[in-house]
């Protein structure tokens, strides 16, 4: 069950951004106009985030509530959430360099040596350890979802809702749904997610993304090396379930 928690954590800021060069005019189809205001959220070069995730996993739903920034272009993110896992709750913060991301909570506090408070995983080498498959739910870097939205083969409007304020346009693309705001930039993001994740069978779920503060300046601190753990899921005790 801890490994489906330490799944849910990941996702938000590895589904975090979306990406237009303008904004969509009201005659642009649907499909021109997610691709528009995808490449225009990218350009913009970072958002703030709220996310809201459940995941379901072998019959157990886990749901969590954070919120963050990222840098596509520097590829570095923070996220601070609280989790609900039923019988396990708690909170945990998040820091992402590049393909490496950091974790501290009391989740598995206890699974770490002596004198080390946070949790290295290169995910690059996850995905390639007996453990959780990082990479089979999705890329560390946000751009991946970027670039599945401009390559989409199809869309269609659903309808139209006020976000954070901001009057929007619903589009349906694939596994995303899609907020497009008049201002062109992607203002929520819906993403669904089912993969093959854990020994126990498929994790399945969506992470509900709101982005605001479009090209906010993101300062992310990596932990220092004397409190880090570098390790994968499967060689840290009480993670492997």
């Amino acid at each position: 069950m801890r490994r489906a928690v330490l799944a849910l954590v990941l996702l938000p800021l590895l589904a975090a951004a979306c990406g237009g060069s303008k904004s969509p005019s009201s005659t642009a189809s649907p499909l021109d106009a997610v691709k528009s205001a995808a490449q225009k959220t990218e350009q913009a070069g970072s958002a703030r985030l709220i996310v809201d995730a459940q995941v379901a996993d072998a019959g157990q739903t886990i749901g969590l509530h954070g919120n963050g920034a990222y840098d596509v272009n520097a590829h570095d993110g923070s996220l601070n959430a609280t989790f609900d896992a039923g019988a396990v709750s708690g909170a945990v913060e998040e820091v992402l360099k590049g393909t490496d991301v950091y974790l501290k909570s009391d989740l598995f506090a206890l699974a770490l040596p002596a004198g080390k408070t946070w949790l290295k995983v290169d995910l690059a080498k996850a995905a390639k350890s007996k453990g959780l498959d990082l990479r089979s739910l999705l890329d560390a870097d946000p751009s991946t979802v970027l670039k599945a939205l401009e390559s989409q083969p199809s869309a269609t409007k659903v309808g139209s809702a006020t976000i954070d304020g901001t009057a929007t346009t619903e589009y349906s693309a694939g596994p995303y749904d899609v907020w497009v705001g008049s201002d062109g930039y992607i203002h929520q993001l819906k993403a669904t997610i089912s993969a093959g994740a854990t020994a126990g069978g498929k994790v399945s779920g969506t992470v509900t993304t709101q982005l605001s503060s479009f090209g906010a300046k993101v300062s992310v601190t990596v932990p220092p090396a004397a409190s880090t753990y570098a390790g994968t899921t499967a060689s840290i005790p009480g993670l492997g379930g």
